[in-house]
C-alpha cells in the first residue's frame, strides 16, 4: 500500500509540473504522500521534513539549473526521509525505485505527447502579462486632484465609478452626499490614498 501511495505522490507532482491539471496534480500528490506517511506509521516530523526539503531542492535544480548539487542533495534528502520512515534500507530502495521508474516512464510519455515544463512558464508569463497590463492601465490614467470635475458612470450608493476625463478609465469613488445618479456631474472633494471622495457639482 505504501509503495502505491508513494508512486501516486510522485505521479501527482509530475502532473503538477508538466500538465495544465495543476489542481488535480496537487490534490493527488498531497493526498497520496500524506497517506504514505500515515500508513507507514511515521512517529516524528524528521522524515517528513527531510522528504519535503528533498523535493524543494529537486525543484530548485529543475527551475534553477546549476551543477547538479541541489538535485543530488534533494535525492539524498528524499531517500533519507523514506529510510527514516520505514527504518528498512531494502524497503526504502524498493519503494523509491518503483516510484522513480514509474515516474520516469510517465515523464517520457508526457514529453512525447507534447507536455513540458513550459506549461508552468505559461502561467507565470500570463500572470506577469496581466500585472503589466494593470500597471500600464494605471499609468495611462490622468493624475487626479481636488476640485477636478467628472461624471458618475454608475449610480453612487454611495460607492460607484466615475470618470474625470473624456474617454478616460473609470475610478472607484465614494460619494460624500449619499446617492448620486448615473450621469450626474461630480467634483473631487478629497483624495485619501486610493480612496476618492466626491460630491455633486
Amino acid at each position: 500500500m505504501e509503495t502505491l501511495l508513494l508512486t501516486l505522490g510522485f505521479i501527482g507532482i509530475i502532473f503538477l509540473v508538466l500538465t495544465p491539471w495543476h489542481k488535480t496534480g496537487t490534490i493527488v500528490a498531497i493526498g497520496s504522500l500524506v497517506g504514505y506517511f500515515y500508513y507507514a506509521g511515521v512517529d516524528s516530523w524528521t522524515p517528513i521534513l527531510l522528504f519535503i526539503v528533498g523535493l524543494v531542492l529537486i525543484a530548485l535544480e529543475v527551475f534553477i539549473p546549476g551543477f547538479g548539487l541541489l538535485g543530488i542533495l534533494g535525492v539524498v534528502s528524499v531517500a533519507l526521509g523514506l529510510y527514516f520512515t520505514t527504518n528498512n534500507f531494502g524497503l526504502m530502495i524498493r519503494d523509491l525505485t518503483i516510484a522513480l521508474i514509474t515516474s520516469t516512464i510517465l515523464v517520457v510519455v508526457l514529453i512525447r505527447s507534447g507536455y513540458s515544463i513550459s506549461n508552468l512558464d505559461k502561467i507565470v508569463l500570463k500572470a506577469n502579462s496581466q500585472q503589466s497590463m494593470e500597471i500600464e492601465e494605471t499609468e495611462k490614467k490622468p493624475q487626479l486632484s481636488i476640485g477636478m470635475v467628472g461624471e458618475a458612470v454608475t449610480p453612487l450608493r454611495p460607492s460607484g465609478k466615475a470618470i474625470f476625463e473624456e474617454n478616460a478609465s473609470s475610478y472607484d469613488v465614494l460619494s460624500a452626499e449619499g446617492h448620486v445618479a448615473r450621469g450626474e456631474k461630480v467634483v473631487i472633494q478629497e483624495i485619501l490614498g486610493t480612496k476618492i471622495v466626491v460630491r455633486k457639482k
